[in-house]
């Protein structure tokens, strides 16, 4: 090829990959806005931080325990988590443009605007042990209610929006594999003794039946409290919404990118757990 022509392939390849890296970026800030991801992320970051460092949850104490929960501070950063996560996200996209597109629209209609916010809402308000047991209370309550009383319908409609999304499957999936992925940066670390593959995976599946108990509870508790401000109307129009082929197609191009999101923390403080435990041992 003349170095002219050459020098002019490059410019435009050059130039393909500027466009197609401000339109990443405009995706990005799209997605990021539209559904309230720095928000959402905050709320995640301190649920991560709360559940690996409560009293009692690691066998460790005085300056071990001290520079493990700096470790997991780091490795729950917000700010890096939601990077992660909208990259992924949008790489899953990248081929289907029209799932993005769609979800964009929905987020921007007074609607979506209202549920995205009563959702991120809800789930800030749940860090408080005493509101999330308020809102499993409740839960439990709609569960004995009579078939014919409104407590009972609201829990049939906040099921139907659960399955529209396979969404206790997909987290009970990632539930596991966050669980396997911790225990793998553990044995990485040499700190778990006399344990292969084959056992660490039937270590992981024991705990499934306790995993899909907990998000059953938890995620019907959440969107009961959520979606209690929507009339049934609402709700009903909602859940049409997140049935629909182009919804479905970004609920899962989402929780592939939490997985891979998750599956890497999870592995991160699983070695930060076996660093801290070898490291009292010697």
């Amino acid at each position: 090829m003349p170095p002219v022509l050459l020098r002019t392939a490059v410019v435009l390849i050059t130039s393909f990959f500027v466009v197609l890296s401000s339109l990443r970026m405009a995706g990005a800030e799209d997605v990021s806005r539209a559904y309230l991801l720095p928000e959402l992320f905050e709320i995640m970051a301190t649920e991560g931080r709360s559940s690996v460092v409560t009293e009692g949850a690691v066998p460790l104490e005085g300056r071990a325990l001290a520079e493990f929960e700096r470790d997991v501070a780091r490795i729950y950063d917000p700010a890096t988590m939601h990077d992660a996560f909208v990259a992924t996200l949008l790489s899953e996209l990248g081929p289907r443009p029209e799932i993005l597109e769609d979800a964009l629209d929905f987020a921007q209609t007074e609607l979506g605007k209202r549920v995205l916010r009563l959702e991120i809402s809800a789930r800030a308000a749940m860090l408080d042990d005493e509101v999330d047991e308020v809102a499993r209370l409740a839960l439990q309550e709609a569960r004995e209610a009579d078939d014919d009383t409104q407590a009972a319908a609201r829990l049939e409609m906040i099921r139907a929006r659960v399955d529209a999304n396979d969404l206790t499957e997909l987290n009970v999936s990632l539930g596991l594999n966050t669980s396997y992925a911790y225990y793998q940066g553990m044995m990485s670390e040499s700190a778990v003794n006399g344990l292969d593959d084959e056992q660490l995976l039937y270590l992981v599946w024991a705990q499934e039946p306790e995993i899909r108990l907990d998000i059953e509870d938890w995620i019907e508790s959440y969107f009961m409290m959520a979606y209690q401000p929507l009339s049934d109307d609402e709700l009903q129009a909602y859940i049409d919404y997140v049935s629909s082929p182009l919804a479905q197609g970004f609920n899962r191009a989402m929780f592939r990118a939490f997985d891979a999101l998750f599956t890497d923390i999870s592995v991160s403080v699983g070695r930060a757990l076996g660093r801290s435990l070898t490291g009292e041992d010697l």
